[in-house]
């Protein structure tokens, strides 16, 4: 993790380090002109890279090689998470960037206690950034919102789709391919959502027990991704 940097800034042969990065490589690293480091940008390749200028507000490197990340999956996995709590949320972004979900799509279910704002939203981006580094991935988990009414016609493109109901009689099966999980909040679903997501989700059980919210998105998406052909 601390060799890896993630920039967004390149043209054919040079990357830049600007902000946080920057901080990371100049203060903390305290890296060196000749350097030789590892970046990333979300497209899935690996970039070694050799640093040649450090200046007051950025650090410039040169590309020598690019390599597809090791862990990349081009597996779509796609979690519709209700809003939780703070904590809760930082947490299950954390986990879920580490296990190769590829995007997170927040809403605000009945029982949801919280809201959130776009400050919020760029933070939780942020964080997906830093767990990409520290599990070696070099792509990134995207966060986004969607209202509620929008999943059952967004969740289509998925021929997996399973929503994570504790009363649930039905135990996870086989399966291939991408998938898509719904995953409820502290409190979990009124009826009327249960009704709902039952109706183009398979609901499936992951404990006899009721787990956080936290927990119970990586538990899920650990237990479908152990039946099925992801890598």
């Amino acid at each position: 993790m601390d060799n890896r940097f993630y920039f967004n800034a390149q043209n054919q042969s040079k990357v830049e380090f600007y902000g946080q990065e920057y901080v990371h490589l100049t203060k903390v690293r305290r890296c060196k002109i000749g350097d030789l480091i590892i970046g990333f940008n979300g497209d899935g390749f690996d970039y070694h890279l050799k640093i040649e200028t450090i200046a007051k507000d950025k650090v410039v490197a040169t590309i020598l090689d690019k390599q597809k990340n090791k862990a990349f999956d081009d597996t779509n996995i796609v979690v519709y998470l209700a809003l939780i709590k703070n904590d809760a949320l930082t947490s299950a972004i954390d986990h879920l960037a580490e296990l190769n979900v590829k995007s997170v799509k927040l809403f605000k279910s009945d029982f949801s206690v919280v809201t959130i704002d776009e400050k919020k939203l760029n933070k939780l981006n942020q964080i997906s950034i830093q767990a990409s580094k520290q599990s070696e991935r070099a792509d990134i988990m995207k966060i986004e919102l969607i209202k509620k009414s929008d999943i059952k016609k967004d969740i289509e493109k998925y021929k997996n789709r399973f929503f994570a109901y504790e009363n649930s009689t039905d135990s996870i099966c086989k399966f291939s391919g991408d998938f898509a999980l719904i995953i409820g909040p502290e409190g979990g679903f009124s009826r009327e959502e249960v009704d709902y997501f039952s109706s183009f989700a398979k609901t499936i059980s992951i404990s006899k027990t009721i787990l956080r919210a936290e927990v119970a998105c990586v538990s899920a998406v650990s237990a479908l991704k152990a039946v099925s052909n992801v890598g």
